[in-house]
């Protein structure tokens, strides 16, 4: 996750926000999915595929730990735990295809995207709130 010269897009600080930000968006998808759906399964699903999806980003965040955020968003085990997370999506994705009668690949789809949707709502929410507040000057 890195810019046009090496500068980190996110920052560790607004991908931590966002794995708190994610739980109540993964609730919301689950009970509107599965009223919309009036099935059960899709919520399950969701739920499954959030808890994957915020988790392993709290992993990954916890690996960077210590590390120079720069070094952290540019490669090294952030990188590498980023990698295992995107597996894991896939993983669920399948299962989910596989085993219609148990989980629902809507529901799981939407579960695995929480995070993902989350940094392009809040996350732009965000950088839009502090990039017009004023600065001020350290004179």
């Amino acid at each position: 996750m890195a810019g046009e010269h090496g500068d980190p897009v996110y920052s560790l600080g607004l991908l931590r926000d966002t794995t708190h930000w994610s739980v109540p968006v993964a609730l919301i998808f689950a009970l509107v999915g599965s009223a919309l759906t009036r099935d059960l399964r899709f919520g399950i699903s969701c739920l499954i595929g959030a808890a994957a999806d915020i988790g392993t980003l709290a992993l990954a965040l916890r690996s960077a730990k210590g590390t120079d955020p720069r070094e952290a968003l540019s490669g090294g085990p952030l990188a590498t735990a980023l990698l295992g997370r995107l597996a894991l999506k896939a993983v669920l994705l399948v299962t989910a295809f596989l085993l219609p009668a148990w989980l629902s690949l809507w529901g799981m789809a939407a579960g695995v995207l929480t995070v993902d949707l989350t940094i392009a709502t809040a996350g732009s929410a965000a950088a839009a709130y502090h990039a017009f507040r004023p600065h001020r000057s350290g004179g």
